[in-house]
């Protein structure tokens, strides 16, 4: 099942709801922060030019030349010539006035005019360098933005809001971790800014830096309750981490500020679909749909939740009704095959998944299903082909070669199969049931030392299997005895589950919690610092 998500990581998250604008080509109108105070600092005193200008009796007073040396009167003109043209810094203050009343107009080209020379009289103009950086930013010329942000961090390194746009810039270009570097110097100099908690969480999610995205959104959230897009970023970063729940009640806290926040609502039924709650997804897609009922990823979502639900009439039903809607739609057509597979209509199903391969050649998901179909009607050669289709078009895909494999030995063709399930365990070697299936096909071939060898290590992955089983078990029974408030219980569940598989670090968060309710907060900071030794990103406090 394809699930259908957001167009891309940063425009889902990149919304500019908040206090302070960000940078970038989607600003709709020129808007503009001043510092004001900054302003007033900018009435800099001027150059008295007579302590600058030579003296004519420098070298030759009343006419009669001094008695020095050459390179004496070398080294006093170079260094009158170096004070005989200062900054013009009055000047500069003036076009910076005037370029701020031009902005307040909303005449950016005449601003950067005037910033552009005020900046050539005096290029230590911190102000100037700020202004024209927000400017540039405001027209999408970003590479410039940064440039005049990064003059005016040298002239003043304690700017914060400098920090803040200059961290938004990079943030657009694509550069994550410049653009975190930024941001942390601006919240940390601005560090009740909504807005640079928000960006600052953005870069770092997309950084891979989990926690501290979810701890710089959760700040963002805190210093503006009425963010919707703050709080819809942090339920992405909650669910890249792992926590469920909480993903969840970040989702549905962005729809409740914002209830025609369609991502939002779908990204909601994604995360119940993942904690495995297929009803309230299937309540959450159809809500989106109310919203929008044209909504392209709702429709396939909606019948992948029916699916997991195993209400395969009303998903084939809801597949029905989005081919209608986008006849061409080439996710659609294999949506609405699967659906028809799980309800045995092989025939309808096959039908639907070429129609999906006509339309997208390269749909490997789409040739293999309809080669396990192919195989279930006894239609082997047909079978192969399909499946070579989806290994051209994905040569790693574990599940075709083996599936390409079990077709060749039932043909007979056993040097191939034994290629194609060597080729499978390249990219699933721990699979005991093609170890097992490669161990038949050596025992027909007459290798018995090869065949014991993979039945050996089958077995041993089949262990390893049941013992993973028997932890997510104990593991979801310690999560029910810990709601139920029987926490000794829960704690005796928590250390079954790492006993059967040390590295859950499902199981250590899940431990710490009890142990925590029960006092005994040293040893759940230590099951929190094995959980982060197992899966850093499992890093929850």
């Amino acid at each position: 099942m394809r699930l259908l998500e957001r167009g891309t990581r940063r425009e889902a998250s990149a919304g500019s709801a908040g206090v302070s604008p960000a940078l970038g080509p989607q600003a709709s109108r020129l808007r503009c922060t001043i510092d004001r105070a900054s302003q007033a600092r900018r009435l800099r005193p001027q150059c008295r030019r007579d302590a600058c200008a030579p003296r004519r009796d420098a070298c030759a007073p009343s006419g009669r030349p001094l008695r020095r040396s050459a390179l004496g009167c070398v080294l006093l003109l170079a260094t009158t010539l170096a004070f005989a043209v200062p900054p013009d810094k009055a000047k500069a203050d003036q076009l910076y006035r005037s370029a701020l009343e031009a902005v307040e107009k909303r005449q950016p080209t005449p601003a950067i005019e005037r910033l552009r020379e005020a900046i050539r009289l005096d290029p230590a103009h911190a102000d100037a360098h700020f202004q024209l950086g927000f400017l540039l930013g405001t027209q999408g010329k970003l590479a410039e933005a940064v440039q005049e942000f990064q003059a005016s961090l040298r002239l003043r390194p304690d700017h914060g809001p400098a920090h803040y746009y200059l961290g938004t810039a990079h943030w657009f270009l694509g550069d994550s971790d410049l653009a975190a570097a930024a941001l942390q110097a601006a919240v940390k100099l601005l560090p009740r800014h909504p807005q640079a908690h928000y960006y600052l969480g953005l870069a770092l999610r997309n950084g891979g830096h989990l926690p501290e995205a979810v701890d710089a959104l959760r700040k963002a959230t805190s210093l503006d309750a009425a963010n919707s897009e703050a709080y819809h970023a942090l339920g992405l970063a909650l669910q890249d981490n792992f926590q469920l729940d909480e993903a969840v009640a970040a989702f549905t806290k962005a729809v409740e500020i914002k209830p025609g926040f369609t991502q939002a609502q779908n990204d909601l039924g994604l995360a119940l679909v993942r904690k495995r709650d297929p009803e309230a997804a299937v309540a959450a897609f159809r809500d989106l749909l109310g919203h929008d009922p044209r909504n392209i990823a709702a429709h396939h979502n909606l019948g992948m939740a029916l699916i997991q639900k195993g209400d395969f009439a009303q998903a084939v039903q809801v597949y029905r009704n989005l081919v209608q809607l986008v006849p061409d739609n080439a996710e659609a057509r294999y949506n609405l095959g699967l659906a028809l597979k799980n309800q045995d209509q092989l025939e309808a199903a096959a039908v639907e998944l070429g129609q999906a391969i006509r339309l997208r050649p390269s749909l490997h998901e789409a040739h293999y299903t309809l080669g396990v179909i192919l195989l279930q009607q006894s239609k082997l050669d047909e079978a192969t082909g399909a499946f070579r289709a989806a290994i051209a078009g994905k040569p790693d895909y574990a599940e075709a070669q083996y599936a390409l494999g079990t077709v060749l030995q039932q043909q007979g063709k056993l040097d191939e199969a034994i290629q194609a399930f060597t080729e499978a365990l390249k990219y699933a070697p721990d699979a005991p049931e093609i170890h097992n299936t490669l161990g038949n096909a050596l025992r027909q071939k007459g290798d018995r030392l090869g065949a014991q060898r993979e039945f050996a290590e089958a077995a041993r992955l089949n262990k390893k299997k049941s013992n993973l089983q028997a932890a997510v078990f104990a593991l979801n029974t310690g999560v029910a005895r810990l709601k139920e408030g029987r926490l000794d219980a829960a704690v005796e569940r928590f250390q079954a589950a790492i006993r059967l598989d040390p590295d859950n670090a499902e199981a250590y968060y899940q431990l710490a919690l009890a142990l925590e309710q029960l006092g005994r907060k040293d040893a759940a900071q230590e099951a929190r610092d094995q959980g982060r030794k197992v899966d850093p990103r499992a890093n929850r406090n």
